[in-house]
C-alpha cells in the first residue's frame, strides 16, 4: 500500500541552507535531516552535502536533497515525485510499469541501506519518480 507520495526536491550544493531557509519561511519541521556523512562506513561522506531530508510544512511534507556533486542537476530537473510503500513487491511493480511504458531508468531498482527496494525512473512524460519501501 502506498504510505506516502511526496514532492523531492532536488539542489546542487546547497540543500542544507534550503531546509534552513523553508524552517525560516514556512516555520517547517524537520522530521529528518541526514549529510552524506551520515553514509554506512562502507562510503564516504561530505558534511556539508545533503543526503535526506525530510520537512513538515502544515499537514504537508516535502523531501529534499543534494544531489551527487559529480552529476548536477539542471534547472527544471531539481524536483521528482517520491512514492513510498510499505511493500517491496509493490513498490517493484509501480517502478516496472513506468519503465515499460516508454519510461526511462535513472537508477535501478535495488536494496540500499535505506530501503529494501529503492529506485528511480521517469515517465514517458517526463516526470521522475523516486520510489522507495520503509525498512520495518
Amino acid at each position: 500500500m502506498i504510505i506516502g507520495m511526496n514532492p523531492y526536491f532536488m539542489f546542487n550544493g546547497q540543500g542544507i541552507e534550503a531546509v534552513r531557509f523553508y524552517e525560516d519561511v514556512f516555520g517547517a519541521e524537520v522530521i529528518e535531516f541526514k549529510t552524506y556523512a551520515d553514509l554506512p562506513e562502507s562510503q564516504t561522506g561530505d558534511e556539508s552535502l545533503l543526503l535526506h531530508a525530510n520537512l513538515k510544512i502544515g499537514n504537508n511534507e516535502i523531501m529534499l536533497s543534494d544531489t551527487d556533486p559529480d552529476h548536477p542537476i539542471e534547472a527544471g530537473t531539481h524536483i521528482s515525485v517520491a512514492i513510498v510503500t510499505d511493500n517491496a513487491d509493490e513498490t517493484s511493480d509501480m517502478y516496472r510499469k513506468i519503465r515499460d511504458n516508454d519510461g526511462e531508468e535513472v537508477m535501478p531498482i535495488q536494496e540500499t541501506f535505506f530501503s529494501p527496494a529503492y529506485g528511480k525512473v521517469k515517465d514517458k512524460y517526463g516526470i521522475e519518480w523516486q520510489f522507495s519501501t520503509t525498512k520495518e
